[in-house]
């Protein structure tokens, strides 16, 4: 994408600045547009404490955008929220959607709550929710998504706008219970300034039904990015001495493209904790939100399963006892309909996991190692 098409985004990307003249904050600096053969970028001094990159790769269709904010200066005694607005001409109707922890995505309508009729005294704030890994609006034709790199507070106050509160700085108690001013600090040798925030968010424009493969794909690798590691190279010999590459998995195997693999991690007893999820809702895609199965033979060809146990999803207890003692409360009027689906049992023959859309399953596995035919 050439750096002209990044400037007419950027025409519609802007920093707000609630309880203060925005005017009095800007600096009027020159954007700074660099181009080369693997990305463009546009540099935005926005003041001198606010500072804004936005990238587009080439062979990409998203747009990065990196940001760097503070300190908040309070000098005038003012505090400072600082949130970034997309706006677009799309008809959202007043709604969009922010997900749960990760996983769900809930929709929001403004100024409104299906469980209780809501009188709206503050008409910002009752509409903020915790963005920890995107949101987004639709407008029957196309979709419009932000995936972020961090916990932030996100909302669509007005149709066909989305805004991110990137950082805030405030001087007196709210009165919400905190007890205590939002004003974080840093200090060195005496010398106190308030906080730096960097970070990044990502946006994605889709036709209508397509932008849940990217939120949830995309999503994962900024949740658990790949690590690199790296070792001293001791002597010439150290290749014959080391093992340069590895697979646990047999290569010709992969876990399907709507899972995820939450845990892998070896207990103090030996055994081995194994966390699997769906990564999609039901009806979320035309064909990732099918149920899944993922055959534990093929992702441990090496080993041995001697014994399997599936568990609550903290692994602190067996899962047949922990539904046993599931408590039922008695409601008024009929009893909800439940049309929850779930994966089967697991057959310790086959030890074929089946994921329903939005499940994850637990699983603490003894190998017996005298029928391994490498270590872990």
């Amino acid at each position: 994408m050439e750096a002209e098409m990044i400037l007419r985004l950027l025409e519609h990307t802007y920093f707000a600045l609630r309880a203060l003249f925005l005017s009095k904050l800007m600096v009027r600096v020159p954007p700074t547009i660099l181009r080369g053969p693997i990305l463009d970028e546009v540099h935005q001094q926005i003041n001198p404490w606010i500072y804004q990159i936005t990238r587009v790769y080439k062979g990409k269709d998203y747009v990065e955008t990196e940001f760097i904010v503070g300190p908040i200066p309070v000098d005038d005694e003012n505090g400072k929220e600082l949130s970034t607005e997309i706006i677009t001409s799309m008809a959202t109707n007043k709604t969009f959607y922010t997900d749960s922890s990760g996983r769900d995505f809930i929709k929001r309508v403004r100024d409104y709550r299906s469980e209780w009729k809501i009188e709206v005294n503050q008409p910002v704030a009752g509409n903020y929710y915790p963005i920890n890994l995107g949101i987004y609006v639709e407008d029957g034709s196309k979709e419009l998504s932000i995936l972020v790199d961090r916990s932030v507070g996100g909302s669509s106050i007005k149709d066909g706008q989305i805004e991110l509160m990137l950082h805030r700085r405030l001087l007196n108690d709210d009165g919400r219970g905190v007890a205590e001013a939002l004003d974080e600090k840093v200090c060195l040798d005496d010398q106190c300034e308030g906080l730096v925030i960097e970070g990044k968010y990502y946006l994605k424009i889709d036709p209508q039904g397509d932008g849940a493969r990217w939120r949830r794909t995309f999503g994962q690798e900024l949740y658990s990015p790949l690590l690199l590691a790296f070792a001293e190279k001791d002597g010439g010999n150290w290749g014959n001495s080391h093992v340069s590459s590895f697979s646990g998995m047999d290569p010709t195997y992969s876990l399907p493209e709507n899972v995820a693999l939450l845990t892998l991690e070896e207990l103090e007893d030996g055994s081995v904790l194994l966390r699997l999820a769906h990564l999609y809702e039901a009806g979320e895609h035309k064909d990732l939100s099918a149920p899944a199965s993922v055959d534990l033979k093929r992702v441990f060809p090496d080993k041995k399963i001697g014994k399997i146990i599936e568990t609550s999803l903290s692994a602190n207890q067996e899962r047949a006892a922990m539904e046993k003692k599931r408590l039922k409360w008695k409601v008024a009027g009929p009893p909800p309909k439940e049309n929850v689906v779930r994966g089967g049992p697991l057959d310790p023959s086959k030890l074929v996991v089946e994921l329903a859309p939005m499940e994850i399953r637990t699983f603490v596995i003894n190998f017996d190692h005298r029928l391994a035919a490498h270590p872990m």
